[in-house]
């Protein structure tokens, strides 16, 4: 045992030293970073939030740290770890370059904190807001440096009212970056059994990503809408505290993510209710400027067109002949004229690429053509 002890010792000495050596070199960094802050205020408008440099960033050392694990046939870090350590490193530096607000979708603990918190850490400023209208007014309005919204699940589609904001041609905000989330959902009740519940409170979207499992499970349960899940654990909360209102809180269960636990006291009774285990959601990051281009890149469009037979195809046929890949395509009512609508378009490459500058510029030239770039941001990978 004393041997054993030894041993340890020494690792735990040997790991002290390579944490103070790590710290050293955080702060070096820091300080680099600073320095990088005050070009840019000497420079006047640069943006301090550089997408495509950090996606370059996150690129470079994942590929590093696979071509060393081949190399050495150690254990590799996995790519989900390597992202979040250096996320926070990115986070807390570009604080010391310039403080940043981040509007989302509140409360605190939704899916979309969860997404803002993935992207720029634990170091800046986060602002609930109650809907997602206000998190464009904050952006806007520059109260948010930059604000993280819902735009797409992998199964329930379009999140439409982030498409309908940006619908609105009045507002001035651009895409700058995307966050891809792995979704969970999980059963939360004061119920004692399954049996007993008769209502279940979440936002539309996890309702909608679990509806196999509650036809299953809960086919005779009604299904109640909620701004979003946390809110959703709110209203069992202050029924339960207050009694009062018309819903029994022993009969309501709620479906949210696992942070329910730390913003509540309900019960955790069932794990990973949704109907698809690969289940992901896609947000946006907004701003007042979109990212430059970073090597693999998407850009978002919202384009209409004089309304005739075959106007979808005298859209897309401006991309598809420069061979430029449509990764989604959602249309809208343009909500000024019946039966007018919009098309929102995710297109590979950035505006600044030759190919796409011209296809935007064939779809302007159109007959009553109308497009507007909504951002181009570097392409991101599940988290």
């Amino acid at each position: 045992m004393g041997d054993l002890e030894e041993k340890l010792n020494e690792l735990r000495v040997a790991i002290d030293a390579v944490d103070d050596e790590v710290l050293d070199l955080i702060r070096k960094r820091a300080q680099l970073a600073t320095q990088v802050g005050e070009a840019k205020q000497n420079k006047g408008n640069a943006p301090f939030y550089v997408p495509s440099r950090e996606a370059s960033i996150i690129r470079r050392l994942l590929a590093r740290n696979a071509v060393a694990a081949d190399a050495s046939h150690e254990t590799k870090i996995s790519d989900e770890a390597i992202h979040g350590i250096y996320r926070e490193i990115i986070g807390a530096c570009l604080a010391l370059e310039h403080p940043m607000t981040i509007a989302y979708l509140g409360p605190e603990g939704t899916f979309s904190h969860t997404a803002a918190t993935r992207q720029f850490g634990a170091t800046p400023k986060y602002l609930p807001c109650s809907s997602l209208e206000l998190v464009f007014d904050e952006v806007e309005a520059g109260r948010a440096t930059y604000g993280v919204v819902p735009v797409e699940n992998a199964f329930e589609g379009a999140v439409t009212p982030t498409l309908d904001l940006f619908a609105d041609m009045e507002r001035d905000v651009f895409i700058c970056a995307e966050v891809q989330l792995s979704i969970h959902h999980h059963l939360f009740t004061y119920a004692d059994s399954l049996d007993e519940i008769e209502v279940v409170l979440s936002h539309p979207q996890p309702l909608g990503q679990c509806r196999n499992w509650l036809a299953s499970h809960l086919p005779n349960a009604q299904m109640m809408d909620s701004s979003s899940t946390i809110r959703a654990a709110q209203i069992v909360e202050d029924a339960k505290a207050h009694g009062s209102g018309s819903l029994d809180w022993k009969k309501c269960a709620v479906i949210g993510p696992y942070s329910i636990v730390d913003q509540s006291e309900l019960p955790l009774v069932e794990r990973n209710i949704e109907d698809f285990h690969d289940n992901t959601t896609r947000f946006y990051v907004i701003g007042q400027h979109d990212s430059p281009a970073s090597g693999e890149d998407k850009t978002s469009l919202v384009m209409s067109i004089k309304d005739e037979p075959g106007v979808l195809h005298n859209l897309i046929s401006s991309f598809a002949g420069r061979g430029i890949g449509l990764t989604r395509i959602e249309s809208r009512p343009s909500k000024k004229k019946l039966w007018e609508y919009v098309f929102f378009v995710d297109v590979q490459g950035h505006r600044d690429d030759a190919n796409v500058a011209e296809a935007i510029a064939e779809i302007q030239a159109k007959p009553g053509g109308f497009i507007k770039v909504l951002g181009s941001y570097p392409v991101s990978k599940p988290l």
